[in-house]
Order: C-alpha cells, then sequence, then structure tokens
C-alpha cells in the first residue's frame, strides 16, 4: 500500500491505493491543501503553487494570487480510509508497515485527529517525570500506580524526596517540611529551605575544589617527573666529572708511580680487572685493623672509588664482614664471598644459600646467618661456608631485616617482629606491630634497645628481658625502610617526602630534629661510622650520601652505581655498597691536602 505523509510530518499509509486523479501533476504525490488555478482550472497542492510559474499541463501562466481552495478533491480526500498513526512502524525501505500489536483502527483522513488524540495506543510521557520512558496511553494508569518518581507535596519548599503513591504518603508523615508546616507554619519551612539551598550550593562547591585539587595533583606529578629528569641529567654529568677527576688521578699516579716500583699489592689489584683500581688497599696503614675501635679521619677527607667487585647476576641487596671477608648476596640466591685484604682475587668462594631472594646477612660467633624470601633463616659455618642448621619457616612472610645481639636473634617481616634463643634455635617473643611491613631493625649503641621501622612509626622495645614496647615515635614520612641509632640521635630513611626522606629523632626525648635533605627517592640503608661522628646513606636515586652528624651538614656525595644502591657496610677505612646493577663498589678514605 502507498505511504503517505501529512503537513504535520504524521505517517500515513492508506487501505486502498487511491485514485491517480488526487495526485499533484507538479510535485507528483498526493494533494496536500489542494487548491485550483482559477485561470487554467487545474488543481495543484498550494505549496506547489508558489514554486512553479507554469502549469505543467497546458503550460499556462500560474499565478499564486489566483488560487482557491479545491473543496471536492479536499472532500475526496478526507473520505479516504487509512490505518491510524499509532499502529504504523518504520520499515526498511523507509515506508511505513501495520504493527500487528498496535492500533488497528482504519479512519478517514478528515476524522484522524479526532481519533488519533483519543487513541489509547499513543505514545505518551510520565507526567511525574521526565527520566521515565515514553509508553502507550493504555498503560499510562497502570504505570502511574508504580512510578518512583512521584514528588513530595512539599518539593516546592525543598523537599527532594521522590518515590510511589504509597512510599511518598508515608514519607509525608516524617518529612520535616511537613513537621515544620505544623509546627510554625510554612514560613520556617520556607527558611528551611533556603539553608538546604546553601547546604547544596556548597556541596557543588566542594565538588568543583575537588576537581582543583586533582588538576594540582597532576601540575604536581608532572613537575615531580620533570625533576626527576633533571636530576638524572645532574647525575649524568655528576658521572662524567667523576670520570674526569679519575682519569686526573690516575695521570697523577702514574707520575709518582714512574718514580718509585710498584709494591706486589699494587700489582696484583691492578692485573687483577677491577673498575677504576687506582689504590692498593694494602699501602695506608688506614686500612681495616680488627684492633681500631673508632676511626681516626681527620677533615677535609674524601671517599674515592677504588674499585667494582662483580660477580653477581642479579640485584645486590645485602652485605656484612667478618673475618677479613665480605660476605654479599641477593637475587640470584648466592653468597659470595670476597677477601678483604686481597680484593683483587676477586670471589673467592660461593654459598649456594635460597631458592629465592636473600634480603639480609649477619653474623653470630663463627656463623652466618642469611635470611629472605624463603622466609627461613639458615646458619653458615664460617671456617668451612657448611651449612649448620636452618630455622625453617620462621616467618608467614618474606624476611626483610634481622639483628643480632648477644645471643638473640631478631628477625622481621609482616606487621611482627620475632625474638629466636641463637642457642637453642626457639621462638623466645613475638612483637606484635601495626598492619604493616616492618622493614628496618636496629640496635641502640648500648645493645639494651631495639629499634623497628614500620608505616609512619618507629617502635622503641626492650632489647631483653620481657621485650616491652618502651615507645612509639610517630611521623608522617611514610613507610620506614632504614634505620641507624647513635649516642644521640635515631636516623630513619623513608619512601614519602620528595627531597627530605631522612628523619633525625633524639634518642633521649624521641622528638623530632631535623630532616636530611638530598636524596631523590627511597632511602634504602644508612650506616654510622663507630664514632657516631659521620652518616652514610644509600637511596634509590643510585647515590650514596655523607653527613658529618656533628654539624649535620653533607659532606660527599658518591654517584658510582647504575641503579638504586640497596646495601652499605664499613670496614677501617673502606666504604662498600651494593646494588641494583649487579655490582659492589669499593670506596677508601683520602686525607685532602
Amino acid at each position: 500500500m502507498p505511504n503517505y505523509t501529512t503537513e504535520t510530518g504524521a505517517p500515513t499509509r492508506f487501505v486502498d491505493l487511491p485514485s491517480p486523479h488526487l495526485k499533484c501533476t507538479i510535485c507528483g504525490g498526493f494533494y496536500k491543501d489542494p487548491v485550483i488555478n482559477i485561470k487554467c482550472g487545474h488543481t495543484f497542492c498550494r505549496s506547489c503553487v508558489f514554486n512553479t510559474t507554469r502549469c505543467p499541463v497546458d503550460n499556462s501562466h500560474c499565478d499564486s494570487s489566483q488560487v482557491v481552495v479545491n473543496r471536492l478533491v479536499v472532500g475526496q480526500i478526507d473520505d479516504l480510509l487509512i490505518y491510524c498513526r499509532h499502529g504504523l512502524v518504520k520499515s526498511k525501505d523507509g515506508g511505513w508497515d501495520l504493527s500487528s500489536d498496535s492500533c488497528q483502527e482504519k479512519i478517514c483522513i478528515g476524522k484522524r485527529n479526532e481519533h488519533e488524540e483519543m487513541c489509547m495506543f499513543a505514545l505518551v510521557r510520565c507526567p511525574y517525570s521526565e527520566k521515565c520512558s515514553s509508553m502507550r496511553k493504555k498503560d499510562l494508569e497502570q504505570h502511574k500506580k508504580f512510578c518512583n518518581q512521584v514528588e513530595c507535596r512539599f518539593s516546592n519548599q525543598g523537599c527532594k524526596y521522590r518515590g510511589t503513591h504509597k512510599k511518598v504518603e508515608e514519607h509525608i508523615k516524617v518529612c520535616i517540611y511537613y513537621q515544620c508546616e505544623a509546627f510554625n507554619g510554612s514560613n520556617f519551612a520556607v527558611k528551611f529551605a533556603k539553608q538546604e539551598i546553601v547546604i547544596q550550593s556548597l556541596q557543588e562547591e566542594n565538588v568543583q575544589l575537588s576537581m582543583r585539587v586533582k588538576d594540582l595533583e597532576e601540575s604536581k606529578s608532572q613537575l615531580k617527573t620533570q625533576l626527576d629528569r633533571q636530576g638524572s641529567m645532574i647525575q649524568e654529568i655528576q658521572q662524567k666529572l667523576d670520570s674526569l677527576h679519575s682519569r686526573l688521578d690516575q695521570t697523577q699516579m702514574s707520575s709518582s708511580v714512574s718514580k718509585r716500583p710498584l709494591s706486589t699489592s699494587q700489582i696484583s689489584l691492578a692485573d687483577s680487572g677491577l673498575s677504576s683500581s687506582r689504590y692498593s688497599m694494602v699501602t695506608s696503614q688506614r686500612s681495616a685493623s680488627p684492633g681500631r675501635s673508632y676511626e681516626k679521619w681527620e677533615m677535609p677527607f674524601q671517599f674515592k672509588c677504588i674499585g667494582t667487585l662483580r660477580g653477581h647476576k642479579d640485584v645486590v641487596w645485602a652485605m656484612t664482614t667478618r673475618k677479613g671477608h665480605l660476605y654479599s648476596a641477593g637475587a640470584d640466591g648466592i653468597i659470595k664471598i670476597w677477601s678483604l685484604e686481597h680484593l683483587a682475587k676477586g670471589c673467592v668462594g660461593n654459598i649456594t644459600a635460597h631458592n629465592g631472594v636473600v634480603h639480609c646477612l649477619s653474623t653470630w660467633g663463627n656463623s652466618l646467618l642469611s635470611a629472605g624470601a624463603d622466609k627461613s633463616v639458615h646458619f653458615w659455618d664460617l671456617d668451612t661456608y657448611q651449612k649448620k642448621s636452618t630455622i625453617v619457616d620462621a616467618h608467614e612472610n618474606i624476611i626483610c631485616a634481622m639483628a643480632v645481639c648477644d645471643d638473640l636473634l631478631f628477625t622481621s617481616s609482616f606487621a611482627i617482629v620475632k625474638v629466636w634463643d641463637l642457642k637453642t634455635m626457639q621462638l623466645k617473643s613475638s612483637l606484635p606491630s601495626e598492619n604493616h611491613w616492618v622493614r628496618a631493625i636496629a640496635l641502640g649503641r648500648g645493645k639494651d634497645k631495639l629499634y623497628t621501622g614500620s608505616h609512619n612509626a618507629i617502635h622503641v622495645w626492650e632489647a631483653k628481658e620481657d621485650f616491652e614496647k618502651l615507645n612509639t615515635i610517630q611521623h608522617e614520612c611514610g613507610s620506614v625502610y632504614s634505620l641507624a641509632v647513635s649516642k644521640t640521635y635515631i636516623i630513619a630513611g623513608n619512601s614519602v617526602n620528595y627531597n627530605q626522606t631522612i628523619q633525625v629523632f633524639s634518642v633521649e626525648t624521641h622528638e623530632f630534629v631535623m630532616n636530611f635533605c638530598g636524596h631523590i627517592g627511597t632511602v634504602t640503608t644508612l650506616v654510622i661510622s663507630p664514632s657516631g661522628q659521620f652518616l652514610f646513606s644509600a637511596s634509590h636515586d643510585s647515590t650514596i650520601q655523607m653527613w658529618g652528624l656533628e654539624k649535620m651538614l653533607p659532606i660527599q656525595n658518591l654517584s658510582r652505581h647504575q641503579g638504586s644502591v640497596n646495601t652499605l657496610t664499613l670496614h677501617g677505612d673502606f666504604l662498600l655498597s651494593g646494588s641494583e646493577d649487579h655490582e659492589v663498589k669499593v670506596f677508601r678514605y683520602f686525607r685532602m691536602q
């Protein structure tokens, strides 16, 4: 059946095919508001007359002012039968098809408005809210019974409640606007409504401020990225400067050596293949000496890198010294042994210690202790390097740190520190912490106090007897990754505050003293010299900083690693550092002239 569209755009589908005489000779479609040209007597659509100057039938002149309504044709068109438009759906070819589940009424074109306004299949909107979808008029009453968008009758006074009719009636009984009206008339309700508007305005303002804060955080992140990039550039420049200093030192040493024969130890070191091996570790009386308790470093002085120990296949996480040997371990699960008197020989032994990462090393008597990702503590004989015993599953999680005090071993993991009797290897006590990792342990100089670091806190414990918690030092610097304690200070390396990752507290009062600013990134390890006058710190930023604890000032920056520096140890006049770059660097004290 042919389709047809009215002047208002309403879709139309005829019941029977209309006579072709009812088609306009100008537009070719069925007449819309037909008018007759008085001059030629032909009929056209009114709109078509205004778009032509000649009659397409006899080519006579068409004057739009000389037309009248053709009532005969209008009557014929009004009598044509069509389907109600509320029963039509759009077809694939752009026409209109009759829907089987909609209005099936056949009506005359002249009476379509009368029917379609009353048709129960007409689409209508919910009178309560525009959020509801359109529906058939026959379904409206049922929808109104269950619509949950009905407003409270006090909505004009500020009440925002919406629900079904039944729920609205229940709500009104407790509606504060209704109670206010009953108590003090509508005036009070209006005032209350105004307060609600103010609150809403403040909430919107809060949302805007939150968005502004988010933008500022993004800007902060971008600035930090730029600063990190500049820090990397500075590090590269520092490395180039160190290289130039190294070449200058080599030139000076070559000039000095050419005037006197080399000692056997110097030749051995030079031929060993150690990187930057410019100085012999046995040419000075300041080499490691077990008989001297405190360092004798005289200002001004500096540390210089004199060699690199290579052999680890992955990140170096831990180091310790004992009986003239250096022990290093890390992610490759191997403990490497180096002779501190003959470092030029390279690695002198290996201990295949763990199935996973070794995170910490310590010594007790003639034993080397190692612990890490396998959650166990292993004991090794320092003469034969054979395993003596193991505390299996000492913790439920990775062992992060450990410390030895006389015959006691302290180990830490997630949310707990455990105390072990080294003679019996039995658990002696458990020191619970907050629900955070305990990554750092340190003993006081008198070995009477234990310090443990977790998130935003440093806990102080008795190191013997009942292991009672003495105090908690609160701070807002994030997780504590390293701790060191002198006679005067408790020093913590943290992860949060940018460029302020070392905090200093008083040993006596536990009060905050100051920040050490210099590192860009988490401070992974701290070492205090035996005299307590100097502090060495290492960080994810690949650098080592030396500080004077008397004047609380930085002394030197050492930048020789290509990755995070994870562990430090002092041995006489030598500083050794282990890094993410799989290497151990050897630095030595030199008096400046």
